[in-house]
């Protein structure tokens, strides 16, 4: 899960060192063009802005090589330290490691520079020189009604005029709120699964019985139960056999067990494997390597585990089992006339969140600082696309100086402009990201055991939003002073 962030923070990092050179040709189109016209190839010149990317990640890739084997692995050596019985450890280099966390990142920045720098250099020497920066003709300016006021016309203009910046905006908002995302929707993701895992568990006390024994407990219920690795992907499903009139059963969901030779699988199993009612399952023997397929009546809530449900009848026929053979009891109370000699496990509901449990403690104060970190790249990328889109407009504001309007008007005009575009890419990318994380995360719990459904509590979303918001303000403060440095004389330059 942390090598796929890894690899959205390098998209995020190279899409930030692509829009940024992208800016940097920009600014030196009549230089470029005059290169070109004098007789340098578009390989030299994508060779000179690609250079300085690619220095400054080599760079990071050393320091962060040494700050992994040095400084940083103290504190992940006692995340595991934390998690299992381990007395010392030795470090050594890791061919893997480097692949994952060097090359592959590097590789990342490197295409997808090339890929816009190259395209970006692709225009004609010409174009250069007059500044058209475009493969498109210019379109014509959109009419607004005058009844918007004279100040709304304007940002409309500016919002407009800046399309494919905003677009950049908008992209770059997307992929941290991704990211963002992660780092917040964890923790919560945890505790919805321990909630809905006690929920919807069979009864309080589960027997797993040694060998038969009868209980005076009139409530207490024998079941059957089985671990057969599923057909073809080899994971260890649970099969229950259970009393179509069962007393416990119906407290988890309001299907009833199927009296024939049809079966009920949990919501886990069908998002994994993405088997629907009316479709089949297959399991297998671990030794003999028979197979059982079985018909899917309906899918049921059941998060603890990937597991199948049946009669009990239907059990033993499949299992080759005697028509009196049961596994343990189910019971809502401690069951005290079975001897322990004949308790092999009781599963209570400790037992049912333990997954979850030790996923938080032992990855529980990794997501935090994930959340933190992608605040701060997500703080870095608003800055530098709202800081290009203001030097792109450095001399319209120069000019509107000039025609005496004040640092703080014109900050209501660019920086709202842009805090509008802000807004709206924040509300739309929250769903956009969910979606993306959805698909993420799946690929995630298909590489791991059991399932843990994709859940983002809405107070996830009240958060990015809310650091959205703080983000931009602190930035748009950043971007009032900038704007009051830019200077008159900045609207008399000329084209070189």
């Amino acid at each position: 899960m942390i090598t796929a962030m890894l690899y959205v923070t390098m998209v995020i990092m190279a899409f930030i060192f692509a829009v940024t050179t992208s800016n940097t040709i920009e600014k030196e189109a009549t230089v470029i063009g005059t290169l070109r016209a004098s007789g340098y190839s578009r390989g030299e010149l994508l060779r000179h802005y690609i250079a300085l990317p690619i220095i400054v990640s080599l760079i990071a890739a050393v320091v962060g090589n040494i700050l992994g084997y040095t400084v940083l692995k103290q504190y992940f050596a006692r995340l595991y330290l934390h998690s299992y019985s381990l007395t010392q450890y030795r470090t050594v280099w890791s061919p893997e490691a480097f692949w994952l966390t060097t090359f592959v990142p590097l590789v990342i920045l490197l295409v997808v520079n090339l890929v816009v720098i190259s395209r970006k250099l692709r225009l004609s020497p010409l174009k250069f020189l007059r500044r058209e920066l475009t493969f498109r003709n210019k379109k014509k300016v959109v009419h607004l009604p005058h009844r918007l006021g004279f100040l709304t016309r304007f940002r409309l203009r500016v919002i407009f005029q800046n399309i494919p910046s905003y677009l950049t905006l908008f992209v770059g908002i997307l992929l941290a709120n991704v990211l963002l995302l992660f780092g917040l929707m964890m923790a919560p993701l945890m505790d919805n699964f321990r909630e809905e895992v006690v929920d919807s568990k069979l009864a309080n006390f589960q027997y797993i019985l040694k060998a038969p024994v009868s209980t005076s407990d009139a409530k207490a219920e024998k079941y059957c139960l089985t671990q057969l690795p599923d057909d073809p992907s080899g994971e260890e499903v649970m099969i229950y056999g259970i009393s179509p009139d069962s007393s416990y059963f119906p407290n988890i969901t309001e299907v009833k067990i199927p009296s024939d030779d049809e079966v009920l699988i949990s919501e886990g199993y069908r998002e994994k494997y993405r088997i629907d009612a009316g479709e089949d399952v297959t399991v297998k023997e671990k030794y003999s390597g028979k197979l059982h397929t079985f018909r899917v009546k309906e899918v049921v809530h059941y998060p603890a585990a990937l597991t199948i449900f049946m009669s009990d009848t239907r059990f033993r026929e499949c299992f080759g089992k005697e028509s009196d053979y049961f596994t343990g009891y189910l019971s809502d109370s401690k069951l005290e006339d079975i001897p322990d000699a004949y308790v092999a496990s009781v599963i209570t509901e400790h037992d049912l969140v333990v997954i979850a449990d030790q996923l938080d403690d032992s990855m529980g104060v990794v997501f935090p600082i994930m959340g933190g970190f992608a605040t701060l790249l997500y703080m870095l990328l608003i800055y530098m696309l709202s800081k290009l889109i203001l030097e792109k407009n450095a001399r319209s504001i120069s000019m509107t100086k000039i025609l005496g309007y004040s640092g703080r008007e014109i900050g209501k005009l660019y920086i709202s402009a842009t805090a509008v575009v802000v807004m709206v890419s924040l509300i739309v990318t929250l769903p956009l990201s969910a979606v993306f994380m959805k698909w993420i995360y799946g690929l995630f719990m298909q590489r791991m055991h059991g399932w843990l459904t994709f859940f983002v509590a809405p107070s996830t979303y009240v958060k990015m939003l809310v650091i959205g918001v703080v983000s931009y303000f602190v930035i748009g403060s950043l971007q009032y002073i900038r704007i009051r440095h830019i200077p008159m004389g900045e609207a008399l330059k000329i084209n070189e």
